[in-house]
């Protein structure tokens, strides 16, 4: 079945949100019940890509029309038309949109301004996700040494660094600096624009314990206390406190098709393009840059020397 990798940047804070209330925290972001880690849900994806492809005539082949009831498609398409006029096809869409798991993690430090963090676990998937494309990385992302210790990239050497709430000594290994290239590859869009941030990703990368993975996106993602306001502009609700990633998260999704025209057009459409995605999005929230990346592509950003 073909395949397409796509990667998530976050532009603004996202809140992509959970089902229930977790203590104090009213509106927590959706997390793995087994790693606990911060995911995008593959549902919350398709239904924000789909939106924003929803003026193209292709929307509903992609994506599957929508469900009697909800208005139907915002495109003038032959297939909006007829399912306005019945209300409602539940006919499925031709791509399969999965998970969007977080591969790197920004956290303050005291070096930089930031740096970005990520886990064996993390670049394993993505290394999974890859065969599934039938990419070959090599040992890339697989032959880390040191399970136990924090590795990263030149400079990052010293007695303690400060990672977001904790301090922990580094130890330089050189294979981070092609890590970082390669993520910087994968997520910034191909343009001069974004030149600065590709060169970071291959400066300030720091892999963590797994553990420290998971306590970094508990610990370190951005909290934002809202009240709700009458008439008179006096509190009628609140305050209520909602959880967001941080700006320069980075999430990766496998999508997939039984024909690769669906995955084609997914790719050309989407490829560079940024899109709205989850709550908030009247205050600036919710915004990302894609990037869709077949065998090729995936190939052409693995550093030279590897």
């Amino acid at each position: 079945m073909p395949k397409r990798l796509l990667t998530l940047l976050a532009e603004s804070p996202i809140h992509a949100g959970a089902a229930a209330a977790e203590g104090a925290l009213d509106l927590p972001i959706q997390r793995e019940a087994v790693t606990g880690l911060p995911v995008i849900w593959g549902q919350s994806l398709k239904g924000a890509l789909r939106d924003a492809a929803r003026d193209q005539d292709w929307v509903s082949e992609v994506f599957g029309a929508r469900p009697p009831g909800s208005g139907g498609d915002r495109t003038r398409g032959e297939d909006a038309a007829r399912v306005e006029d019945i209300g409602g096809d539940l006919s499925p869409g031709q791509v399969a949109f999965g998970d969007a798991a977080l591969l790197a993690f920004p956290a303050a430090t005291d070096r930089e301004p930031f740096a970005w963090t990520t886990s064996r676990q993390a670049l394993h998937r993505l290394h999974r996700k890859a065969t599934l494309l039938e990419a070959d990385l090599g040992s890339l992302l697989t032959g880390l040494p040191g399970a136990h210790t924090t590795i990263g990239t030149a400079g990052w050497a010293g007695d303690k660094q400060t990672i977001g709430p904790y301090l922990d000594t580094v130890t330089v290994e050189e294979t981070i600096a092609a890590i970082g290239t390669f993520i910087g590859m994968l997520c910034c869009p191909a343009t001069d624009v974004f030149d600065y941030m590709r060169t970071k990703f291959g400066t300030d990368l720091l892999v963590v314990r797994d553990s420290d993975f998971r306590d970094l996106t508990r610990l370190a993602t951005e909290l934002a206390a809202r009240v709700q306001l009458n008439e008179h502009k006096t509190v009628a609700h609140g305050p209520f406190y909602s959880e967001h990633l941080p700006v320069e998260t980075v999430l990766v999704s496998l999508l997939s098709a039984e024909q690769d025209r669906h995955l084609r057009t997914v790719q050309e459409f989407f490829d560079g393009r940024a899109v709205q995605l989850g709550g908030d999005e009247s205050i600036g929230k919710g915004m990302l840059w894609c990037r869709v990346h077949d065998t090729a592509t995936l190939a052409a950003a693995l550093p030279k020397e590897s």
